[in-house]
């Protein structure tokens, strides 16, 4: 009796300094978990062998608690009831066995997934058990001893324990597991057969779950306690970081879950999309993402408003109203050189000087009438005539109606800045500009005509202008000029 008590003292006390030991710095915040299983112990011994025969298997159930220590080790602390049941031939004689069986047992688990060997995120976790059960319970039944009578047993015995495990984490608080081994016995009792003296053999295997104990809620389910959670009300499914946020790999404010391009830095109006140009139109859809445009071409501008969007637009500057080709370029009909916006006979191939009509018939050209004007100016780049030259022009007209047999011919200038093509469309819009004004003011059109001559190729400095800068010496060459009239033959 004294020795019995002498191990239940001790078993107890080992129970109380497990039950303190501090935890490591590495612990979660729920360093307990209840253990609950189902379990099957099968014997080998002189009444026969049970091993791995389903026939023949000896039910239980199991519970525990589960004490965190460090990432490699646990400390279990359980209790198991075992229904025993064992029967076999001795001598050509049937003999039965049958009993309960409690056994109180302390284990330690050795963890692979401590990040050393394997990674502690894994949902599948295995480990390695050993430790020592102590054996309470009784036996009885007709069997074979020395004595060959039947018995009743009183169990109360110590036997060592190994198994290996394994649990998958099903969430934050629930896993379930699969644990498989053995005890090794030093005991007779559980079958009653002392033949030969050796120690019975019994192994065992267990099925059920784990269960977390205390610690701070998961109300979103995330995996992320509430208490490091940053994102507590991410809806469920949603994969999320080390905070509990939802995850969001372009880093562009819009998690993952709520983003259309999930790996481009994007916008919030375009549901995390991006769109480079700032055109209003996402990437994905325009077809100039890197070109500001507009809804009209799919995200492609068209800067000067001719229908053909800049990439195509081979005249990308083309003035408003005019008719352009397939590339953006203003269309010459009569393929003079002179396209249809400038040239005065667009059906008809003429020279660059008379605007793309034929040559005029040739004519005397009178004395100038010192009274007219020879000439009006332009500023740079312009062909708009400014107040001044219509006053200059109204001299001009005044002539032509006191005249009525007279013609007018005109000639467009350009300075000779810029290039030859542009000044000699430039010198063409500042010719066509007084020949409208003088037709706006009564002129029929076939009193006057016209040449563009493009740009002055010699520039001088005239007396008078050495302190001018370079826009005020060449005014003089931006100008029409009309010194001669003459008569029709």
């Amino acid at each position: 009796m004294l020795r019995k008590t002498g191990k239940i003292v001790s078993y107890l006390s080992l129970l109380f300094i497990l039950l303190t030991i501090k935890v490591s710095a590495q612990d979660t915040i729920s360093p307990w978990a209840l253990k609950i299983s189902y379990s099957l112990l099968q014997y080998k011994g002189e009444l026969g062998n049970q091993f791995f025969d389903l026939n023949s298997r000896n039910d239980g159930a199991g519970i525990g608690l589960i004490r965190y220590i460090n990432p490699s080790l646990d400390v279990v602390l359980g209790v198991d009831y075992q229904r025993l049941g064992f029967s076999g031939n001795i001598d050509t004689a049937m003999y039965r066995v049958n009993g309960n069986l409690i056994a109180p047992s302390v284990s330690f688990n050795y963890k692979f997934c401590n990040d050393y060997l394997l990674s502690s995120s894994s949902k599948w976790k295995p480990w390695l058990s050993a430790g020592f059960a102590y054996w309470i319970g009784n036996t009885k039944g007709n069997s074979y001893d020395y004595y060959g009578a039947d018995f009743k047993h009183f169990i109360d015995e110590f036997a060592f324990t190994y198994s290996i495990g394994i649990k998958n984490e099903i969430s934050r608080r629930t896993s379930i597991f699969l644990e498989a081994g053995g005890y090794l016995a030093t005991t007779e009792e559980l079958d009653g057969v002392a033949i030969d003296r050796q120690n019975d053999k019994f192994i065992n295997g267990r099925v059920g779950v784990i269960i977390k104990l205390g610690g701070p809620g998961d109300q979103d389910r995330d995996g992320v306690t509430d208490d490091k959670d940053e994102c507590p009300d991410t809806p469920f499914g949603v994969e999320v970081d080390e905070k509990g946020c939802p995850k969001d790999r372009d880093k562009d404010g819009i998690p993952d879950y709520q983003d259309d391009c999930p790996d481009d830095p994007g916008l919030p109006e375009f549901n995390g999309c991006p769109d480079r140009d700032g055109d209003g139109i996402m990437d994905k859809i325009d077809d100039c993402p890197d070109l500001p445009g507009i809804p009209k071409y799919n995200g492609c501008p068209d800067t000067d408003g001719d229908g053909v969007i800049d990439p195509k637009d081979l005249c990308p500057d083309t003035q408003p109203g005019i008719t352009v080709d397939e590339y953006g370029c203003p269309i010459d009909s009569d393929g003079d050189g002179l396209t249809d916006d400038v040239d005065q006979c667009p059906d008809e191939y003429g020279p660059m000087e008379y605007l793309g009509c034929p040559e005029p018939p040739e004519a005397e050209w009178p004395d100038m009438n010192k009274e007219t004007p020879p000439e009006v100016y332009f500023e740079t780049d312009k062909h708009e005539l400014d107040p001044e030259a219509e006053e200059e022009l109204g001299e001009i007209v005044k002539f032509m109606f006191e005249n009525p047999m007279m013609n007018i011919r005109l000639f467009g200038f350009a300075d000779p800045r810029g290039t030859k093509e542009h000044n000699e469309v430039l010198s063409a819009r500042r010719v066509e500009s007084v020949k409208k004004y003088l037709m706006r003011k009564g002129i029929p059109e076939n009193r006057i005509f016209i040449r563009a001559l493009g740009e002055v190729q010699e520039v001088k400095t005239l007396k008078g202008e050495e302190n001018m800068n370079e826009d005020q010496k060449l005014k003089k060459y931006r100008k029409v000029r009309f010194d001669t009239f003459f008569f029709m033959r």
